[in-house]
């Protein structure tokens, strides 16, 4: 019986698929009832023949027939090919919306489950076995509409001309059944318990063999480590299927030994039929054909019902468990993307508001971000500062809705921030982060992820290079902002610095003038003296604008109306410079020792 986490996957397939699987089902149905066909022709060409022999003429019907055969032989051929087509063709398309479905959810899933191992091991074997939905349809259409039409068919002719043949067939089908199942059963557990070494696998195997780590490999020669962790964890997996393997090798040879003796004796059965006359040469040829074909579409049937019926649904059941809820209307929306970029939802912004927020990361006892109030308003600049770890990172996230609040409340314009409306929030925010992803792609599609709205507006495109004083950067190569970065698949692409790559992500929240501007470290892998160039730039940038800068140095801090001091997740200082300078505390410690740097190197 079909759970009704298999059945919700199956409607859903059928409502928004069932032309493609329609196709497919058509075409199975049609090469099978031409197979049978076949045989029932084949039955009747003998007879013919044999007439034909005892007249001394063969008569017109043979010719007939004969040239009946030769079509539907071509059609079986031919069906083939029009069978991978049928598969194909429904396949890509049940795969593809499926796959949209994961990413949304993906997408749609709080950053924080990132951090918990478990989610993660669910997310990796999900991701990884998403096409299992197509596959069990598949072997459900073929099971239906092939293997089971085609055996009914053939047990009733064995029941009118050889009832023996029928128990043959069933036992035949109970030893398939018994192996298949046992072979399904112990594929799946193997599957679920290497998940989590497949992934120290992959991560390892990346390490030796992917760009970002190339140099730093070379540079500390740890290769020889990290080889030993990966072929240590690559043996032990490849043991465990190999003997999985091994067994299923047996299984089927004896099954496979069983068989043939069981096809033996029905050809002696059919031949003693023949010999006392009980059917004519014609019903011999028949029953003789469908012996070989009977036992082997048993066998597939058996495949298709454990491999599908069986094995499949316990991936669409995990499938079912990661994704929902999900609902129709939502389904709908995936498979029609529109861009959900429009007017501001809550209006121009006012003020956000931060009321005794706290943040615990998974698997952590520790408060990343402990008890902190905090207001931003319209044209005011502030600026987070501490020492890593202090929070400053934290708070930044949980304030444009990247991480959810473990406690307290937060308010943009007066409206509460929560899960379904923080995609909303983050439309404020114009966001260079202290960490991000350096995609291969055109340079001007980067900075155009600031503001997916405007990727194609290229007076703002032209202004947010200007801002963040990379025309200089983008002149220097013939494609201009086309030119692609990094080189994973165009030979022409280019490898930039790492401070090069820091001026596109503030390009990029630069883009569409963002109603809240959120840099965080902006300068980690900028030298001082280049800081200050920026802290100019960012001058003349921020007037008049809203903005939150994120920092340990002290540069930033004399662009802000207001200074930030975090310290262990906790809120120490709030003030002006000069204020804060006044009062001797934590900034004014910081202060006097960073202002040596910058002086030391200012001379030097």
């Amino acid at each position: 019986m079909v759970n009704k986490k298999v059945w919700w996957v199956l409607k859903t397939a059928l409502r928004f698929c069932l032309p493609y699987i329609l196709v497919n089902i058509l075409i199975v149905s049609l090469s099978t009832g031409v197979v049978l066909f076949i045989n029932i022709v084949n039955k009747n060409i003998v007879n013919s023949l044999s007439a034909g022999i005892d007249a001394g003429e063969l008569p017109k019907v043979f010719f007939i027939l004969v040239f009946v055969y030769i079509i539907l032989y071509i059609l079986y051929f031919t069906f083939g090919f029009i069978k991978a087509f049928g598969s194909n063709f429904y396949r890509l398309n049940v795969d593809l919306l499926f796959h949209k479905i994961f990413m949304y959810k993906s997408y749609a899933t709080s950053q924080e489950r990132f951090f918990d191992h478990e989610f993660m091991e669910k997310y990796s074997f999900v991701s990884g076995n998403t096409s299992k939905i197509s596959s069990y349809i598949g072997s459900l259409t073929n099971l239906i509409f092939s293997n089971i039409g085609f055996i009914v068919g053939t047990v009733l002719m064995f029941a009118v001309y050889e009832p023996f043949f029928v128990i043959y067939s069933l036992i035949i089908g109970i030893l398939a059944f018994t192996v298949k199942r046992y072979i399904a059963k112990k594929e799946y557990e193997l599957d679920k318990r290497q998940i989590k070494e497949l992934r120290y696998h992959d991560y390892y195997k990346e390490v030796l063999t992917g760009k970002p780590t190339a140099k730093e490999l070379r540079i500390y020669r740890f290769k020889d480590h990290i080889f030993r962790k990966w072929i240590k964890i690559y043996d032990a997996l490849r043991l465990e299927k190999l003997n999985l393997a091994l067994k299923k090798v047996s299984l089927n040879n004896l099954f496979s030994v069983v068989k043939y003796v069981l096809r033996g004796a029905a050809i002696i059965l059919l031949l003693r039929g023949v010999y006392h006359k009980r059917y004519d040469l014609g019903t011999f040829a028949l029953l003789f054909g469908l012996i070989e074909t009977v036992f082997n579409n048993i066998d597939r049937l058996m495949t298709n019902m454990i491999s599908g019926a069986h094995k499949d649904t316990k991936y669409l059941t995990d499938y079912y468990d990661f994704i929902m809820p999900v609902t129709v209307k939502e389904i709908k929306s995936i498979k029609n993307t529109q861009d959900a970029f429009g007017s501001l939802p809550f209006g121009e912004f006012r003020e956000l508001t931060i009321h005794n927020a706290s943040y615990t990361y998974p698997n952590s006892d520790k408060k990343a971000v402990d008890n902190v109030s905090f207001s931003l308003k319209k044209g005011e600049i502030v600026s987070i500062l501490g020492y890593n770890g202090s929070g400053k990172t934290t708070l930044c996230k949980l304030m444009t809705g990247s991480l959810p609040l473990t406690e307290g409340r937060i308010f943009l314009n007066g409206v509460p921030v929560c899960e379904g409306n923080k995609e909303l929030v983050f439309q404020y925010f114009g966001i260079a982060p202290q960490e991000f992803s350096r995609f291969s792609i055109p340079l001007r599609d980067f900075v155009g992820l600031g503001s997916i709205k405007d990727k194609f507006d290229e007076e703002k495109l032209f202004d947010a290079y200007k801002k963040a004083g990379i025309l200089p950067l983008i002149n220097k190569y013939k494609d201009k902002d086309r030119t692609v970065l990094g080189k994973e698949y165009d030979e022409e692409g280019v490898d930039l610095s790492g401070g090069e790559w820091q001026s596109l992500v503030i390009a990029s929240a630069y883009m569409g003038e963002p109603e809240i501007l959120l840099m965080d470290e902006p300068t980690a892998s900028i030298d001082p003296l280049k800081e200050m160039e920026l802290i100019g730039n960012l001058r003349e940038n921020l007037k008049g604008k809203t903005a939150v800068l994120i920092s340990h140095r002290i540069g930033f801090a004399r662009l802000a109306d207001r200074i930030i001091m975090m310290q262990d997740g906790k809120i120490t200082e709030e003030g002006t410079h000069e204020e804060l300078l006044a009062l001797g505390g934590y900034y004014a410690s910081l202060f006097n020792e960073q202002k040596k740097l910058y002086t030391e190197e200012k001379s030097a």
